[in-house]
This record gives structure tokens, C-alpha cells and sequence, in this order.
């Protein structure tokens, strides 16, 4: 393969390595640049003094056979763990279960604030806001404005560092699918074993033996295997775009400056979001945050 030919990928995390995977499936060239030195993207997971650590919690679930098969072509069924889920809530000094626990709930919030909680459901079940086009009107309609504030509000914000009216409620839909303070108090006071209805509410999932970051790295093995190209460490500072033509459209640098082998009538120039301020950097607490 020429260094001409194919699709260009930025990034190698899931999207671009499964990207890459299904083009050279269908006989399709790519080559793949990724700014850090490891593949995975936010799915990665590091080795340190002998330790691995995940960059976030990532679980393997689907309902989508297709995405399943594609899994278990990448890695067989022996290096897949089925665990259990214990995902807790950690809210004003206490853990509280989730899925919703009632007892537990109930124990941490207290009487009152449990009873202020069901009166803001209510009037977001009378009067539910307006606007639901974004994450913070889909959420509190479904949950009532306390609940959504506790819960929801903050950490989607630190965890994305936007405000949660910028986010798209299709989003919220995806992650909070099937879900509402009705169904979460049904499955707290009836609980029925390995629901898989409501994705938020599942009990066990499945995860590679030596962590999600296995999966992306035994992808980009493939990758190579079937005559793609995987480099790392390499900066997409700019692309280069002709829609009468179709020219080398990327340049990169590492330890210097790669360029491309066609000339452009018209640039633009795009800075990698992951290779600037959308990489994560390491805490003193072993968390990751994004750079300010």
C-alpha cells in the first residue's frame, strides 16, 4: 500500500481501530495516526509497576448482535470475564446503591429529603419542562428537578466540562435508556435478577481479562495483521481538503514533520482535539480530569 492510498484515521481508540478493521474487511486501505503512544483512546488501560488501571469505567453489554460478534472475532471467549455490576453514588458522605436500592436510598437520604425528592417527581410529571431537547430538560422530566440536580447535574458536567443544557438529550437517551424514577423505584421494591430492559440497570457484564484497553490493543494487531497501517505518537496537525481531487489528505509530525504527497487547492487547517485539549491528564489521586 502506498503511502497515497486508502482512507486516513485519526484517532485510535474503538471508533477508528473498528473503523479501520471494517474497511481492510472489505479490501479497503487505511492507515491510522494516533497522538499518544498507546491505543484505546478514553478505552485504554495502563500498566504501571506491574498494575493496570482503566482510563474510566468501560463495561461490555449490548444488545446489538452485531457489535457482540465483532467482540468476540476480536477476542475469543476464554479472555472475556462475566462479572457482576456494584456501582455506587457517593452523595453527601454516604454510597448509595445503583440501580436504586429502597432501603438503601431511603436510609441515606432521610425522611425528608426522600419525601422532597417524590414531591419534585410529581410536579415534573404535572408540569415536565418545556424544553427536553437537551440532557438537562430529558433528565428532569423523567426524575424531577431535585433528583436530577443531585445525581445527574454534576458529575455530567465534570465528567463532559460543559454545562448539561449544551448536551443533546438523544445523548441522555442512549445511557439513561428505558429509565425513569418510576421504573427505578419498580426495580428497587420488585427487583427481577439480570435485567437487561433498561441498559442503566443491568447486574452483570462482560470484560476483557486484562481490561477493555486488551480489546483495542489486540484490534490494532489485527489491523496490521490484515496490511493496515497503526502509528503512534503521531499529531494530525492539519487537513488538507479538495473536492476536485483526492490528495494525501492529512499532515502529522513526529520528532518533525510528515508531508503530504498531493497539493491542494484549498486548505483548512484542524487541530486533533485529542492530541490538544481534549486529552486527559492524570491526577495525584490516580483520577483523570481534563486540562482547564
Amino acid at each position: 500500500m502506498g503511502d497515497g492510498d486508502g482512507t486516513v484515521i485519526i484517532g485510535a481508540g474503538p471508533a477508528g481501530l473498528t473503523a479501520a478493521y471494517e474497511l481492510l474487511r472489505h479490501g479497503e486501505p487505511v492507515r491510522v495516526y494516533e497522538a499518544d503512544d498507546v491505543v484505546g483512546g478514553i478505552s485504554r488501560t495502563v500498566e504501571r509497576d506491574g498494575w493496570r488501571f482503566d482510563i474510566g469505567g468501560h463495561r461490555f453489554f449490548t444488545k446489538v448482535s452485531r457489535v457482540e460478534d465483532f467482540w468476540h472475532e476480536i477476542l475469543p471467549d476464554e479472555d472475556f470475564l462475566l462479572r457482576p455490576r456494584m456501582s455506587r453514588i457517593y452523595y453527601r458522605g454516604a454510597l448509595f446503591d445503583y440501580p436504586l436500592s429502597a432501603g438503601n436510598a431511603l436510609r441515606n437520604l432521610g425522611l425528608l429529603e426522600a419525601a422532597r425528592c417524590l414531591g419534585s417527581y410529581g410536579r415534573a410529571r404535572l408540569r415536565p419542562p418545556k424544553d427536553q431537547s437537551h440532557f438537562e430538560g430529558w433528565v428532569s422530566a423523567r426524575f424531577g428537578w431535585r433528583l436530577y440536580s443531585i445525581f445527574f447535574k454534576t458529575y455530567t458536567e465534570k465528567v463532559w466540562g460543559m454545562p448539561a443544557d449544551r448536551l443533546q438529550a438523544d445523548w441522555a437517551a442512549q445511557r439513561i435508556k428505558n429509565l425513569s424514577l418510576a421504573t427505578a423505584m419498580r426495580n428497587a421494591l420488585l427487583p427481577r435478577r439480570n435485567r437487561t430492559d433498561v441498559t442503566s440497570l443491568i447486574e452483570e457484564f462482560q470484560y476483557p481479562k486484562h481490561g477493555p484497553g486488551m480489546m483495542w490493543e489486540r484490534c490494532a494487531e489485527e489491523v496490521a495483521k490484515r496490511g493496515g497501517t497503526v502509528r503512534t505518537g503521531v499529531w494530525v496537525t492539519e487537513v488538507q481538503r479538495d473536492p476536485a481531487a483526492r490528495p494525501d489528505p492529512a499532515t502529522c509530525r513526529r520528532s518533525g514533520r510528515c508531508s503530504p504527497t498531493g497539493r491542494t487547492s484549498r486548505r483548512s487547517r484542524w487541530r486533533s482535539p485529542r492530541s490538544t485539549s481534549a486529552r486527559r491528564r492524570p491526577t495525584s489521586s490516580g483520577s483523570t480530569r481534563r486540562p482547564a
